[in-house]
């Protein structure tokens, strides 16, 4: 197919190149790189962080650059990746525009006296590879590519000859060909030589004269035309004798557009031959249908908001699992391994019980939305054909997968309150199952969250099917009533304190869903998940044998496992800590390796051997009421999609706002809204304009925010700080029909039930606020784990007139900087799951704190050392 019939498939509007980037600029990156990302829909990021996608950086030994690979094993790519994925229209594989790790990483070229043609290939080549070519022979350059003994650059570069390696465009092929770069010794064009004609040398153009160079080295000829021929050939991997076409017009140097332009051409073929991905685990996990992913509550112990489902198309459902309290059996204690060590001898001999307990020294439970489904292996029903759904003679249509089920649901009205499982309720219907108030007979599920209910060991003991809302959720997406086959779709095992309460457990090479999955699997063994690895984490959890982090577990000495060893602990099968690791869990590479062994939860699965009869009366109730039901459009048939249009689609674009002028001299209020839903908040922001007013986006630019609850929200966070008043939607109703700005006195929020959950007063703390930034004189350190998200945190600490560094210092350094109150004047602020890169200044009693030193600081607008402090107990 030629590039003319592939181009309409592959291009993308360039308004939409980059719009899943996250990007972070290192060093010095030209103007015109930057504005190529935004244009394409970029976004930049202010800080390092798992938020970011790629790192755009041209000097690969910045610190940052180090930081970007070992904390959080970003990609990290030179900015021609930005330009040429702009000319392919289309964003090109990460892996070629890497800084190392190619055969001309840290490879800086510049040519001399190669015709165009001949230029251009090379350029292309070394870019390719990894390599940068310029047209200057500067301090950077480290090759001088020429066939000649002569010019100006030769001589200059033989001055810098301990700097600046001088050889022919035969090293370039040559390294291609060995992916690697290969002496540059034997290939100085001092060693070419030109045989002497055995007959009087007929008249030659100055063209043919540069065609039949010879090398003393059996090196083949550089220059001209059979350059660019061997140069074709380099780059098909294969020899080849058909001379390279050339253009009717020729480019002027190899940094023109028509040479970017040759490069985009041959990286666009090249990708459509290898069709090289980015890495999985920097790509952003594309959103589930049934778990949006929500930004992190910022309310202490508050657990996540659960999305609106809507009656009508089939809704899925939003289970949360939260983090148990009880206590662990002694009994465990001489089985458990409690801690997976990086040293081989300790690994044989293995460990006593109680080592590397510092999650003790903490009680702060984690809670996380459930990830969303992953696909049933395809063999699952095959491996165990003893256990059914439903009976395969009934024919249950797809949207009516729950029919004849008969539901019971405890333990969740505790974790997710009773408004939750009424929706529960509704989604089953709707798939034609039903739910009962009461257990009874007439049950054939038990829909439950751990097995230590006295409901549960009734169900066990009358043979019901006992599952998860995982498991309902995962089914409600495959349509069909199938048997558990994946570790969280059985009540969890473990009572008080789990089993893997004191191991730091890492993941890679896993993406979007898969890496839900498995975030959610490591909290319900009670470990602490870490996006980064460290000499810390005692296991890495690992899809494929390779990668930075695979590499580094490796040289340390830190069990690579699969996630079957993780299923294996979520059922309760706890003979997969021991000592040494047994082989199964370090098979790599594995396909369905999130299926469980049934074997090990035979126990649970007596219910599941006799088919599901629907009976008479259940197919006249619900099958009429499924035939009425509309059908989704062709693409839309995953439960819980449904599509709502916006404002915007309603009613039609905003009319154009005013924007904040850069100086911020405007007299005008400059008005910000949280707290109200979008229908009032356009209504509002229509009201603003009318009356000559300026909405701004920023919460630091505000002067009058309007909300209707004193709230924990990040423009709360962050106007709180900087704005003048807190009003309530009533000030510019009012003003509306005076025709003005009325005064702000009669219109301030006054929310008692906020203030009382918070501990304050907002009227004192704005009056504070106004008086004095509160962070003021105070520098500030935030790890990555902590959350929110790290450039959150950072943006209200500079809000509040405190300073952020990336970088921590160390523990002297810290210790040192104090006030004359004995206060620290720097503080670390951390979360559980990072307190392991704390321990120096915990060893020292350098206090560190949880992010609430923040984010109910600037709320209150008080500074407390103590109550948010962390410590061992």
């Amino acid at each position: 197919m030629s590039d003319t019939e592939e181009k309409p498939a592959m291009e993308v509007k360039p308004e939409d190149v980059f719009k899943n980037v996250t990007y972070y600029l290192v060093g010095d990156i030209h103007e015109n790189v930057v504005k190529q990302l935004d244009d394409g829909g970029a976004k930049l990021d202010s800080y390092l962080s798992e938020m970011v996608s790629h790192v755009i950086a041209d000097d690969i030994e910045a610190d940052e650059c180090a930081e970007a690979k070992d904390l959080f094993e970003l990609p990290i790519v030179s900015s021609a990746w930005v330009g040429l994925s702009v000319k392919c229209k289309k964003q090109l594989p990460k892996e070629i525009f890497s800084l190392e790790g190619l055969v001309f990483s840290g490879v800086v070229v510049c040519v001399s006296q190669l015709d165009e043609e001949d230029r251009k290939s090379v350029w292309s080549m070394v870019t390719y590879h990894g390599g940068r070519c310029q047209t200057r022979l500067d301090k950077h350059v480290t090759h001088l590519i020429t066939f000649t003994t002569e010019g100006k650059k030769y001589t200059e570069a033989m001055e810098r000859v301990d700097k600046i390696k001088i050889v022919c465009p035969d090293w370039v092929i040559d390294s291609i060909k060995e992916n690697k770069k290969v002496d540059e010794s034997i290939y100085h064009p001092r060693l070419i030589e030109y045989p002497k004609p055995e007959s009087p040398p007929k008249p030659k153009t100055p063209e043919t004269e540069i065609l039949t160079p010879t090398r003393n080295l059996a090196i083949s000829p550089g220059p001209g035309q059979q350059l660019a021929q061997q140069i074709a050939a380099g780059l098909r991997r294969k020899s080849s004798s058909d001379e390279m076409p050339r253009n009717g017009s020729r480019p002027g140097t190899p940094s023109s557009s028509s040479a970017k332009e040759a490069l985009a051409r041959m990286v666009n073929s090249r990708l459509q031959q290898s069709r090289v991905g980015d890495s999985p685990e920097a790509r952003p996990a594309p959103p589930s249908p049934l778990f949006p992913h929500a930004h992190p509550s910022l309310s202490p112990g508050q657990h996540p908001i659960a999305p609106q489902i809507t009656l009508g198309q089939p809704p899925a459902l939003n289970p949360q699992m939260m983090t148990f309290n009880p206590l662990q059996d002694p009994s465990l204690g001489s089985r458990t391994l409690r801690n997976i060590t990086n040293n081989a001898e300790q690994a044989q001999q293995g460990l006593r019980p109680g080592m590397n307990k510092i999650h003790q020294m903490f009680n702060m439970p984690r809670h996380a939305r459930p990830p969303p489904p992953y696909p049933i292996p395809p063999h699952a029903l095959q491996v165990l054909p003893q256990f059914w759904g439903h009976d395969p003679a009934d024919n249950i249509p797809p949207d009516m997968c729950l029919l004849g089920c008969v539901f019971y649901v405890t333990d969740y009205q505790a974790i997710l309150g009773q408004e939750e499982i009424t929706t529960w309720k509704q989604v089953i219907e709707q798939y034609g199952g039903q739910v009962d108030s009461s257990y009874s007979s007439r049950v054939t599920h038990l829909l439950c969250a751990t097995q230590y209910s006295d409901v549960f060991q009734l169900a066990l003991k009358d043979q019901k099917r006992v599952v998860t809302a995982f498991w309902l959720n995962d089914c409600l997406l495959q349509k069909k009533l199938l048997p558990p086959w994946q570790g969280l779709h059985i009540p969890q095992v473990y009572r008080d304190q789990k089993p893997c309460s004191n191991q730091i457990i890492c993941m890679t090479n896993y993406d979007g869903e898969e890496r839900q999955r498995i975030k959610q699997m490591i909290n319900a063994i009670g470990a602490k998940y870490t996006g980064y690895m460290t000499h810390s984490n005692s296991v890495l959890i690992c899809k494929k044998p390779e990668g930075l982090k695979y590499d580094k577990a490796k040289d340390w000495r830190i069990p690579v496992v699969n996630v079957h060893w993780l299923t294996d602990l979520v059922i309760g099968n706890l003979d997969a800590l021991r000592l040494p690791v047994h082989v199964k869990y370090l098979q790599l590479g594995q396909h369905n390796e999130f299926s469980m062994d049934i074997v090990k939860v035979q126990g649970l699965m007596a219910g599941w051997k006799t088919p599901l009869k629907v009976s008479k009366e259940a197919w006249k109730k619900f099958i009429p009421a499924a035939k009425l039901r509309p059908q989704p459009a062709p693409g839309q048939e995953n439960p819980g999609v449904k599509h709502k249009l916006s404002e915007s689609e309603k009613t039609g674009p905003l009319a154009k706002r005013p924007r904040l002028e850069s100086n911020g001299n405007s007299t005008q209020p400059r008005v910000m809204f949280t707290g109200y839903p979008k229908g009032i908040v356009k209504r509002l922001q229509q009201i603003v304009n009318d009356l000559g007013g300026v909405l701004v986006d920023n919460p630091r630019d505000c002067s009058h925010l309007v909300s209707q609850i004193f709230s924990r929200t990040m423009k709360f966070f962050v106007a709180i700080n900087a704005c003048k008043f807190v009003l309530t939607k009533e000030w510019l109703e009012e003003s509306l029909i005076q025709s003005k700005f009325l005064d702000e006195a009669k219109y301030h929020l006054n929310d008692l039930k906020g203030e009382a959950e918070i501990g304050c007063k907002l009227s004192e703390s704005l009056q504070k606020a106004k008086s004095k930034p509160l962070f003021q004189g105070l520098t500030f350190h935030v790890t990555p784990g902590v959350a929110p998200p790290v450039c959150d945190v950072r943006n209200i600490v500079e809000s509040a007139g405190g300073t952020t560094v990336k970088r921590r210092p160390s523990a002297k350094t810290i210790a040192a900087q104090m006030d004359e109150k004995g206060k620290p004047k720097f503080i670390v602020i951390t979360c559980v799951n990072d307190i392991h890169l704390c321990r120096d200044l915990l060893a020292k009693k350098i206090p560190v704190y949880n992010a609430e030193f923040v984010l109910t600081g600037v709320l209150r607008q008080e500074v407390n050392f103590d109550i948010f402090r962390l410590g061992a107990h």
